[in-house]
């Protein structure tokens, strides 16, 4: 029966390069949320900037080309 087990230190090696897998994957997933959190405040912050100025020029539309170019 003991030549089916593993030992345990195979056990460990094998336990140790799945979290290592897990980690490289999560900090990959962890990088593409910083990215787009990242674009979305950007957005926000150009809405922001937009809507502030669309109340500074009464609200004209022609106004908004300043904003975008």
């Amino acid at each position: 029966m003991s030549e089916t087990v593993k030992p345990l230190e195979d056990q460990l090696q094998d336990q140790r390069q799945q979290l290592e897998e897990n980690i490289r994957q999560t900090e990959t997933q962890l990088s593409r949320l910083k990215e787009q959190y990242l674009k979305v405040l950007g957005a926000l912050e150009f809405a922001s900037i937009q809507k502030q100025q669309s109340a500074n020029t009464g609200n004209d539309p022609s106004n908004l080309e300043d904003v975008t170019s």
